[in-house]
Parts: structure tokens; C-alpha cells; sequence
């Protein structure tokens, strides 16, 4: 069964992400304490909290395989999401609702890798994380975050 199992958190753009232990995650805006809930994230606009810049989620398992592919041990924090799942192809997501536990939220697209994210690590994180990156989701409800929350359908 796909379960979240890390929380990562930023306090503004480019500042690494932190692992927490749990998460309020609050519809309409983000993860509490988050750079895109802050609205200083490196690609905010007036827009930020509309459709797709409230959290991030990539896999545990892409994770591996880009490492795989770089021939390094990059941690989940510089792959720059915010939630790590595991279990899951993160991309049959897309155009859903979902739940990690109480949070309700909608895979809304892809979140291809940037040159931000290569620049960061000093690593080809374009090629390594192509097809791999993840997908942006919206909070459709409130609620908190933990690891070990399973993730499910509806």
C-alpha cells in the first residue's frame, strides 16, 4: 500500500529543505511554514496559491532510480518536493483526488525537473529526472500530514 514517508519543508526560496516530523496542510494555500505557503518560493507569482504550487510529491522509488542514473546518493531533501511517497507511480495521480490520511487533495501536473534543481545539486538533474520529477497537487481539504498516512485513491 502507498504510504507518505518523508515531509520536507523550505522557509523561503532556495533554503534546503528540512525533513518535519508533520505537516498542517491547508486547502487553498500549501504546508504551513513552506516557502509556496509563505509565497516566497523561487517561482511565485501574484497567482502562487492557484492550481499547483501547494505541494509537490515525488517517489521514493524515483528517487532511487535517478540516483541510479547519476551514479550518486542524493537525499530526498535535494530533489526539492515536499512529500515522498512510497508504493506509487506518482503520475497515476494526475487529474485525481487523493488522500494521505485526513489531507484531501487533486494531482494537477507533472513537476518536470529545472535547471534550479540541477544548479543546486551540481548534478544533471534534467536528464536524471526525466520522466521521474514527480506532479504538483492542490489541498482540495484541510488537515495534518504525517509519515506512515497511507495514500489513497477515491
Amino acid at each position: 500500500m502507498a504510504e507518505l514517508v518523508r515531509i520536507l519543508t523550505a522557509p523561503r526560496a532556495r533554503a534546503p529543505l528540512q525533513p518535519v516530523p508533520s505537516v498542517y496542510a491547508v486547502a487553498g494555500r500549501g504546508l504551513v511554514g513552506d516557502r509556496y505557503y509563505l509565497a516566497v518560493g523561487s517561482f511565485n507569482r501574484p497567482e502562487c496559491f492557484s492550481r499547483g504550487r501547494q505541494l509537490s510529491l515525488i517517489s521514493l522509488e524515483a528517487i532511487a532510480l535517478c540516483n541510479q542514473r547519476l551514479g550518486l546518493q542524493l537525499p530526498a531533501e535535494q530533489f526539492r518536493r515536499n512529500l515522498v511517497v512510497t508504493d506509487l507511480d506518482v503520475s497515476l495521480l494526475l487529474g485525481r483526488s487523493f488522500r494521505i490520511g485526513e489531507v484531501r487533495l487533486r494531482g494537477l501536473r507533472h513537476c518536470h525537473p529545472c535547471r534550479l534543481l540541477s544548479r543546486l545539486t551540481g548534478a544533471d538533474m534534467m536528464t536524471a529526472l526525466k520522466g521521474l520529477g514527480g506532479i504538483r497537487a492542490d489541498i482540495l481539504e484541510s488537515g495534518t500530514l504525517y509519515p506512515g498516512a497511507p495514500l489513497v485513491l477515491e
